[in-house]
């Protein structure tokens, strides 16, 4: 599988669902992990938009929620039956929670969310 995973190309993702992606870059497929930042990138965005950063930078929280994109590729696991899609929000979430969690404790840059208003 490993060497199958190295061997794959842009064109042949296209025909692949999420998860089967998901696999292929777990295995080290370079180009797959790409396809799926790539994919996932306006999705992150779209999530992040709700959330601002006092004295900070837009792209900063966009950041934190790649980060939770790069994990889900990470972890996700086909075995567990839930789409990659729904887990994939699951870790954006959690990743730019945390940070809305520590400002309002005062305790670090402070991240809330524009709608908790």
């Amino acid at each position: 599988m490993e060497q199958a995973a190295q061997q794959i190309n842009q064109i042949d993702l296209e025909h692949l669902t999420d998860e089967e992606t998901v696999n292929l870059a777990q295995y080290g497929n370079v180009i797959a992990l790409e396809h799926l930042i790539n994919k996932y990138k306006n999705f992150v965005r779209a999530k992040a938009r709700t959330y601002f950063l006092i004295g900070g930078d837009r792209e900063d929280i966009i950041q934190e929620g790649m980060i939770g994109l790069y994990k889900a590729i990470r972890d996700y696991r086909c075995e567990r039956q839930a789409a990659f899609r729904a887990f994939a929000e699951i870790c954006v979430t959690r990743q730019l929670c945390p940070a809305t969690k520590m400002a309002s404790s005062g305790k670090s840059i402070p991240i809330t969310r524009k709608d908790s208003h």
